[in-house]
């Protein structure tokens, strides 16, 4: 396991952090691809019961506790757009471990591993554009897997195992936005939120600002903030997760 090792991922992304399509490419009938590998590094705020029949447990986890325990990290986006509409697809990976103390002289000390999975597809429809401004229209389906694996290390009672493992799914809509404030600079955004599926609720709002340096590179920086409230028999994963995004867009 790795303190701290991000690696940017290629593969089966959307374009959330840059609305990767320039605004003249949204305009003709050629295919254009993109590819948005970045960084998300996101605290974690809720309620989980992660590991039944344990109760459910207040977390509050800054962005420094998720950097120096993260293991590892695997963010990207990625878009085939052609005129008006685009497929896109999202895969987001976080890998965290940490040791703790245990109550009492049961257990000496405690290791705990999670593992969190995002995956997103679906489609968009600009809805209006111009040589300023892109809006589009998003729909798609997210899936979530989370794997807890809880370690106790032996002292009075000999060591222990548990592990729990969910998955679920929920379908999206939303909206997304880009503005260009010069030939170079531009603002982008956009906010989904969940209207069915297994989780009472979730919603996902993301801004930022770009540079583009080349007709195909383009870099943004911005703040993503992320709510998902799951509940499943005695498993619940009502999480707030917001922290800042940093990610460059690759064009082709």
């Amino acid at each position: 396991m790795f303190k701290l090792f991000t690696i940017p991922f290629l593969a089966l992304l959307l374009l959330p952090t840059t609305l990767l399509a320039d605004n003249s490419s949204a305009q003709n009938d050629d295919w254009v691809y993109s590819v948005t590998p970045y960084l998300w590094v996101t605290g974690q705020k809720g309620d989980v019961a992660t590991l039944p029949p344990a109760g459910a447990t207040e977390i509050d986890v800054s962005f420094n506790d998720v950097i120096s325990n993260m293991d590892l990290s695997m963010m990207g986006f990625f878009e085939a757009r052609k005129g008006r509409l685009g497929l896109f697809s999202e895969l987001f990976y976080v890998g965290i471990s940490a040791d703790a103390d245990t109550p009492g002289n049961l257990y000496s000390k405690a290791d705990y591993e999670q593992d969190l999975w995002a995956l997103s597809v679906g489609a968009s429809y600009a809805i209006s554009q111009n040589k300023d401004y892109l809006v589009d229209a998003l729909a798609g389906v997210r899936f979530w897997d989370l794997d807890n694996r809880l370690k106790l290390k032996s002292s009075s009672l000999p060591s222990a195992k548990k592990s729990h493992r969910e998955h679920w799914q929920d379908a999206f809509i939303g909206l997304r936005g880009k503005r260009w404030l010069n030939e170079k600079w531009f603002i982008s955004g956009w906010g989904i939120t969940s209207i069915a599926g297994d989780s009472d609720s979730a919603w996902d709002v993301f801004g930022a600002i770009g540079y583009d340096y080349s007709d195909g590179v383009s870099f943004s920086v911005g703040y993503r903030h992320q709510e998902i409230n799951y509940k499943k028999g005695d498993f619940l994963f009502d999480v707030k997760m917001s922290g800042p995004t940093i990610g460059a867009t690759i064009r082709f």
